[in-house]
Formats: C-alpha cells, sequence, structure tokens
C-alpha cells in the first residue's frame, strides 16, 4: 500500500510541473504575509530573465542555494513591482521534486510564493529553490528595487 501511494505521489509530481496550470502544492504554510523592505536585498539581482518562465514556473524556479529561507526572502526583497512598487510575499507551499545533490536522498522541492505589489487583483506565484543556487534574475513582471 505505501508504494502504491509513493508511486501515486510521484506520479502526480511528474505532471503537475510539466503541465501548463499551476502544480499541485504538496505542503502548506502559515508563514505571515511580509514586504520586502524588511530584508536585506540581494545587490547582484540585476539583469532580466531572458527566459519569459524564469520563477514563474516549477520548471524553472529560481535557485537561491545556501538552504535557507532567508535567501528565498532577500531574493524577493530585491524584487519590486513594474513601477518600483514594494512587494509582500507569503510561502504557499512546496512543489515540483527534482533532482539534486544537494536535497534530501537526492531530492529538493521548490518553495511557492504567493507575491503581490500595488492594485495587483490576483497574486503573481514564483517559484525559488533553496537547494541550488545559480545566477539570479528579475523575472518577467518585476523590475529591480530601488534602495
Amino acid at each position: 500500500m505505501k508504494k502504491l501511494i509513493s508511486t501515486l505521489v510521484l506520479g502526480l509530481l511528474l505532471t503537475s510541473c510539466g503541465a501548463k496550470k499551476s502544480p499541485v502544492i504538496l505542503s502548506s504554510s502559515t508563514n505571515a504575509t511580509e514586504t520586502s523592505d524588511h530584508y536585506e536585498p540581494f545587490f547582484d539581482v540585476t539583469e532580466y530573465a531572458e527566459n519569459e518562465a524564469y520563477g514563474l514556473s516549477g520548471e524553472y524556479p529560481v535557485m537561491v542555494g545556501g538552504r535557507s529561507a532567508e535567501n528565498q526572502r532577500r531574493y524577493l526583497s530585491s524584487l519590486a513591482g513594474p513601477r518600483g512598487e514594494v512587494v509582500t510575499f507569503h510561502r504557499r507551499g512546496s512543489c515540483c521534486e527534482y533532482d539534486s545533490e544537494n536535497g534530501f536522498d537526492g531530492v529538493a522541492l521548490v518553495d511557492v510564493y504567493e507575491v503581490v505589489y500595488g492594485n495587483l487583483k490576483q497574486p503573481i506565484l514564483v517559484y525559488i529553490s533553496f537547494y541550488d543556487s545559480e545566477k539570479l534574475f528579475i523575472p518577467k513582471g518585476f523590475t529591480k528595487r530601488n534602495l
């Protein structure tokens, strides 16, 4: 029975991140909503992503590294809305399993944050992993936060 449930969950994971719809959130969070001015931003986030799905899809998560939720929040604090608006964010949960030597037993998950700014009616989901790191970019729909 455990093997059947594990197989079903793995199948759900594999199909959820490859689909155009939002992936299934595997765990939920009760973290408080925070604003970008509560964290020191990364100063080297200056370039815009060429990939329009960067950070906006479980297939192309932002890789902040450090195995630290603090790095995820610092990354989000590096961003602003299109007109320089302060962003507000909340961790919704985790999704999108992928292979990583830095994950648990070679597997990592991507955290999903709801991000809003200004009069945005519906949150933008930003996908971030703290297991691996690579150069950070600004996703579509955001600008660099001015300090």
